[in-house]
């Protein structure tokens, strides 16, 4: 679970270890440091290299799938990794999705500080990388917590196939009250976003998400809507800030399998999962 939010809210912006010199920065990406390896995992996965923009060499993994299923790009939470994201996503792999899980420059010995615009370039060089193994597949790219931030920003760069957001705010600063929000130097505006993406777009939160409140999701639920923007929400009954990866895999075979033109059937997922098209604000039923 990330814990920038939960750190931020408290506003300590004290978090245990050590304290860099720049303290906000250190506690918005508490970046792990371990390298990446492939040890343990239950599903086959490799660790690549690519290159950014401005020339930093950046590894994350690749769990291969099958040609008949979408290639999803996933952005991690702040204080998550690459290889967090292959355990999470393990039943969608398992199930045929290919994963390129990106890792940011800071996180799992890669060079670099991180920040909003260095996110941006890193996300970028690895949607070139899901872009090229995807060859005639869709690319879908799929952004947890803070990287639904990242995940939004590069779907208006670069439109995917679908856009996936999960337990995503409307802005950094709205996680953070009073005047420490004036510390915080990132914008993250996903509210802005939200309007103008062209993506189709599906945005999961949990009603018992205790980092990113519910209230966050319902209102870029509501945005979407007024933009009359493609796409549903999957509010999860008891679902916290990082649903269950088999709750997940049912949502992209939803997701996936929906008819043209039409929000994903509600028979497709659990009976804890409500799919609410945008521009409405009642759950579709499954009867």
């Amino acid at each position: 679970m990330s814990r920038l939010f939960v750190l931020l809210l408290a506003i300590g912006l004290i978090h245990a270890g050590a304290v860099r010199a720049d303290p906000v920065t250190d506690r918005i990406y508490p970046a792990p440091r371990a390298p990446l390896t492939t040890d343990g995992l239950t599903v086959p996965a490799e660790v690549i290299s690519v290159r950014t923009r401005d020339g930093l060499d950046l590894r994350g993994m690749v769990a291969p799938g099958l040609p008949d299923r979408p290639v999803l790009l996933v952005l991690h939470g702040n204080a998550s990794s690459a290889r967090d994201a292959i355990d999470w996503f393990t039943p969608a792999i398992d199930a045929g999705y290919s994963v390129v899980a990106a890792d940011y420059r800071g996180y799992s010995g890669n060079p670099g500080q991180p920040s909003e615009q260095g996110l941006a370039a890193d996300a970028d060089a690895f949607l070139s990388h899901a872009r090229s193994l995807a060859g005639d597949r869709q690319v879908w790219i799929v952004g947890h917590s803070l990287g639904g931030g990242a995940a939004m920003a590069l779907a208006e760069r670069d439109a995917p196939d679908v856009l996936v957001t999960i337990g995503t705010f409307t802005r950094l600063r709205d996680m953070v009250s009073g005047l420490s929000r004036a510390m915080v130097p990132d914008a993250y505006r996903n509210l802005d976003r939200a309007r103008t993406g062209t993506a189709p777009w599906f945005l999961i939160h949990g009603f018992a998400d205790d980092v990113v409140p519910l209230s966050h999701g319902q209102t870029l639920h509501a945005l979407a809507g007024q933009a009359r923007r493609s796409g549903a929400s999957f509010a999860i009954v008891g679902g916290g800030h990082r649903p269950d990866g088999v709750v997940m895999l049912r949502i992209l075979e939803a997701i996936r399998t929906r008819e043209r033109g039409r929000p994903p059937s509600p028979r497709a997922v659990p009976d804890s999962v409500k799919v609410i098209p945008f521009g409405q604000s009642t759950p579709l039923s499954a009867g």
